[in-house]
């Protein structure tokens, strides 16, 4: 079979549905699929964006070299296609303070128009599946939940290099780790609010997105707090294991990547009790139901000073995390993309 591949998220990292597209299609190939990466003419620099809105939206559809079009990253055509078409729409978050609303209206346009014209709808969770057909009213007969999978080979329990990988960092002993985009939806003031009681120092492995400057200056009264920025990938998996606790305190996720690869790494992980992190976790996490520094600092506190608690996480992550795998998704998705492309 031969899937064209909207580029986007394939050619260059642009966070989560890199790490997806990327996964996925490295194990759809000994499967049988031929993936051809479309990536338009004079995409680089500041046209990027506009050269991909017009090639995914109406040039990939007029055309019939492929048995079928994919677009893994939340927007694509804008017309119908000439072979069948996939869209994966990873999550629908709430607008960003900061960001103009007209941004975020043509956002949603457009994934709205890919959506009404897609044969199929993949996403990743049923809380985000509830919020696609609330949103624009897809039948769940084009609507497809795969959930992503995990890459054991860079997250899992083995520590074996770590502190020389780690060295330069010079962590504390013991840490409380985030890992991810700074949005506000997620919550980092109160969590460095509720490390700071506990005086617990607070990593964060993430930079903050264009208009997210209030939550740089809402973190800088806490000293507890070892901003990292964007770390490499292959920082992130010692990371994971160098740290006591995950936390994902936030108000709106998707799916949750972080927190599946915490559990490989045998990482306690605490989350917020909001959008799909419940799901994703299935019980091996903490889960808050409230969403204040006072409940944060109370669950971590219990996490960090009860070793029992912590080990039962550990055990219970490890078996979580062992059911989401890339070989899964990509079947998954080779059954859709098999029943459209006959």
């Amino acid at each position: 079979m031969r899937v064209g591949v909207s580029g986007k998220a394939l050619e260059r990292h642009v966070g989560g549905s890199t790490t997806y597209a990327r996964s996925l299609y490295e194990r759809l190939r000994p499967m049988g699929v031929q993936a051809g990466m479309l990536v338009p003419r004079g995409a680089r620099g500041p046209v990027r964006p506009l050269a991909y809105a017009v090639a995914d939206g109406l040039v990939w559809p007029k055309r019939k070299k492929f048995d079928l079009l994919h677009y893994p990253d939340d927007t694509g055509a804008l017309v119908r296609a000439r072979v069948p078409m996939v869209a994966t729409i990873n999550g629908l978050p709430p607008r960003r303070p900061g960001r103009p609303a007209v941004w975020e209206r043509l956002w949603h346009r457009r994934v709205a128009s890919t959506v009404s014209v897609a044969d199929a709808v993949v996403t990743v969770s049923e809380f985000a599946a509830h919020e696609i057909c609330a949103r624009f009213d897809v039948p769940t007969t084009r609507l497809y939940v795969i959930p992503h999978g995990v890459d054991t080979r860079r997250f899992h329990t083995s520590s074996i290099g770590d502190g020389e990988v780690l060295a330069s960092l010079r962590l504390p002993e013991r840490f409380v780790l985030f890992l991810g985009a700074l949005a506000p939806r997620r919550n980092v003031p109160m969590l460095a609010e509720a490390t700071a009681r506990l005086d617990v120092p607070l990593v964060l492995a993430g930079v903050p997105c264009a208009g997210d400057e209030q939550v740089m200056r809402a973190i800088e009264p806490y000293p507890n707090v070892r901003i990292l920025g964007a770390v490499p990938a292959g920082l992130v998996a010692p990371l994971l294991r160098a740290a006591s606790v995950l936390a994902l305190p936030s108000e709106h996720e998707g799916f949750g990547m972080p927190i599946v690869e915490a559990m490989a790494c045998g990482t306690p992980v605490l989350v917020s009790d909001r959008g799909a992190l419940p799901e994703v976790a299935g019980g091996a996490a903490r889960v808050l139901p409230e969403l204040s520094a006072d409940a944060l600092a109370r669950a971590l506190a219990e996490l960090l000073d009860d070793p029992s608690c912590a080990s039962e996480l550990r055990t219970l992550g490890l078996a979580r995390a062992a059911t989401f795998t890339w070989d899964l998704a990509a079947r998954r998705h080779l059954a859709v993309f098999t029943s459209l492309a006959r």
